[in-house]
Formats: structure tokens, sequence, C-alpha cells
């Protein structure tokens, strides 16, 4: 027997509790070894092997036969050592084994009837009492998304905002809003995002990654946690793109309307085609003789109003006379998307966007006309830098000559 092992034993046997049955093991223990006990023998009781360790996923303990322990002394048959702790048990009422930990501020007790179920149990209690312990200086995940979301209601649009609370309540909480920040892992968020993905629902899992995401950078940088979702992975996921009606497309929807002009979605129907406007831009709208004015959606929280003003064009004209603009100002955006779906099926209502654009574009209006009516900060096909931009200020002659280009046959 080495001094290294034998070192190792006894250190083990320090652990024991109750200073008389410590010192009554260390006696029989250098007793044993005093006697010449052979090494292959002591290896078994005594060493911590690897192989062991990998088995139990790096939660070892010296592993004895049923042999062993009946041929131990009495005291050393009540021990078993984990996690170079020694583990006090005892039989009870002659039918379970019962072991029991009450140091280091844990408290750990199982019961059973076979004694590897009971090291099995023990083990799993012990790990998950002290990953608890362990959680207490991090909050759990609900609590820190509660305040992020009070962040993030004071910094983002209202429309932002409540996109991220639906994504949250709908399917992140469910799923990590119990645990305490240390105990989220890589793998759980990347089966959780497959699983989303699996479902067919690709678009969802992209968001809530990017939303994690964001959320992780603040968790690492105020407690000091790696960002679990840095080594997250999804497939590509392509959004899909709108596209302009075509001009037979494009009469058929106003044949429609005409035919039809008791429907609640037909005045915003016309007015969305004809100047450009998103569906949620149309609360804002005011009407003026030759021309109409709406707020920009998409202007940030603390910033100022953008205010558009948009020309009629030639064919918004032929078609005003379909158009009630209070009702299109307080339509429900469900009466519009029924309207088209009742035509195209298959199409988006944001579909209309692209068609007057794509109109005013064909027509030969300046594309950075077509930005200011459409509210755009930026588009490819415009080469003049955001600066020139920023000094150009056209007069309403000039955007009203533009407008006038906006006419073709249907």
């Amino acid at each position: 027997m080495t001094d290294r092992e034998l070192n190792k034993v006894l250190k083990a046997l320090e652990q024991i509790p109750n200073e008389r049955e410590q010192d009554d093991a260390m006696q029989i223990v250098l007793k044993a070894a005093s006697e010449s006990i052979t090494l292959e023998r002591l290896k078994k009781i005594s060493s911590f092997r690897e192989e062991e360790k990998k088995k139990e996923e790096g939660q070892g303990f010296i592993k004895f036969t049923k042999k062993e322990i009946e041929s131990m002394p009495e005291i050393i048959q009540r021990l078993f050592v984990f996690d170079e702790k020694v583990i006090t048990y005892r039989f009870v009422r002659g039918k379970y084994y019962q072991a029991r930990y009450r140091r280091d501020g844990l408290n750990v007790e199982v019961m059973c009837k076979d004694f590897e179920q009971m090291k099995r149990k023990f083990i799993e209690k012990f790990y998950r009492a002290l990953t608890e312990k362990q959680s207490t200086k991090y909050p759990k995940f609900r609590e820190f998304v509660e305040e992020w979301l009070k962040i993030k209601k004071q910094t983002v649009k209202e429309s932002t905002y409540n996109s991220y609370e639906n994504l949250v309540f709908a399917h992140i909480l469910p799923r990590f809003g119990k645990m305490f920040l240390n105990e989220i892992t890589r793998k759980e968020i990347q089966d959780f995002l497959f699983g989303l993905v699996d479902q067919g629902k690709n678009r969802t899992a992209h968001k809530i990654k990017q939303l994690m995401s964001n959320m992780f950078v603040m968790i690492a940088d105020d407690y000091d946690l790696r960002n679990p979702v840095e080594k997250v992975v999804l497939s590509h996921y392509k959004v899909k793109k709108g596209r302009a009606f075509t001009k037979e497309e494009e009469h058929q929807i106003i044949e429609y309307c005409k035919k039809n002009p008791y429907l609640a979605g037909v005045s915003a129907v016309l007015t969305l085609i004809y100047t450009g406007m998103r569906v949620g831009e149309l609360p804002s709208i005011k009407v003026y003789s030759n021309y109409l004015t709406c707020i920009t959606e998409k202007t940030r929280r603390g910033h100022d109003e953008v205010v558009r003003k948009i020309p009629f064009t030639p064919m918004l004209k032929k078609v005003i006379d379909l158009i009630d603009f209070e009702k299109a100002r307080t339509v429900s955006p469900y009466s519009v998307r029924d309207l088209l779906k009742r035509i195209f099926p298959d199409r988006h209502v944001h579909e209309f966007r692209y068609t007057f654009i794509t109109r005013a574009k064909e027509c030969g209006v300046n594309p950075e006309v077509v930005m200011i009516w459409s509210g755009h900060e930026f588009d490819s096909d415009v080469k003049t830098s955001r600066v020139d931009r920023g000094y150009t200020t056209y007069s309403d002659e000039y955007l009203f000559r533009e407008a006038s280009k906006v006419r073709y046959e249907l």
C-alpha cells in the first residue's frame, strides 16, 4: 500500500461527522495496512478509478461488491464515498438503506430498499441540492425577463414591444421561466428551437433566437455568465418577399371594388394601392384638396414623428369617388385582408405598397421622391448618399409635378 493510497483513504475517513466512529475507522484502516493487506485488495476499496467516473458522468464513488461490504467491519459498512465526501448510511428496520448528508449548508436524505438505487438517488438529489444552493446568487429567468420587458417598454415602439411580449409569454417563459439564469444551457436552447422548426415554426424560431440572444448579452454582462445562445445554430430561413401586382391583377382589384362598394375594406384597399402607405398608417391619415398626410409607422420611440405628404396621382383620382377616407381611416386591418383574400387568396396586403412604389418608378418618378412618399430611409436603387438626401428639400411644385407622372393604362 503506497503512502498516496493510504492518505486518500484517511482523508476520506476524516469527513465522518462522529469523532469516535472516525477514530475507530482510522484504527481499522491503519491496522489493515500494517498487516500488509494485498495491494490489489486495497485498490478495490480505496482508489477512485477514472473509468468509474466516466460511467457515472463525472460523479464518481468507490464501488463495493456485496461480498466486500459484508466482509468489512460494521463502521466501514455504513459508509460510501461520493465526490470525495464520506456518506454515512444505515439499514433501517431490516428493509431500507438510509443515507444522510447534513453539512456545507446541504440537507440531503434518501431511503431505498436497494443499496445501489439508494446511492444513485442520493447522488441525483445531492447534485440537485448543490445546484439550487449555487443558483441562489442568480435570479430565475422569469424575474430577469420581467425587468427586461420593463426596459423595452420604455425604449421601443408599442407594436415592437407587443411582438416581444407575445414571443416571451407564448414560447420563452413556458420553457425557461422557472430556471435560474446559470442553469440554461446551449443544448436546452438548441433543442427548444429545433422543436419549433420541426413544428414548421421556422420564422418563430429565428425570432426567438434573436430575442434570447439580446437578453443573454445583458445577462452575460450583468452576472458574468457565458452567453449560451452564442453557439446556437439554425438552418437558413428565407423570408418570403412580396411582389407588386401586375397591371392585369391591379385591374381585377379595381373592378372587384367597383362591383362591391358596400364591403368595409374597399376604401382602404384603394387608398393603399395608390398611396403606398402601410396598413398600420391608415388611422393617421388627414385628407386635403389634392394630397393626404400620414404619420410614418416605423418612427422609433423617442424620435419625432415623421409626417409624410403624398399627392393625389392621376391613378388615385380615377377611383377617388369610390373612396370614403373616413372609412379607410377607421377600418379594421382584418377587413382589408379579407377583401384581398376574396380576390387573391395567396397574396398579402403589404403588396399594395410594393405595387405603388413599382408603378411610380416605372412611370419615371424621381426615386428619391418615391422614398419620401413611401417613408423609406434606404433604397438600393437610389445612389445618392444619405447626406445628400438630408440636404435636399423638394418644393411642393416639384413633388406634385412628379406625382402627375403616375399615369398608366390598366
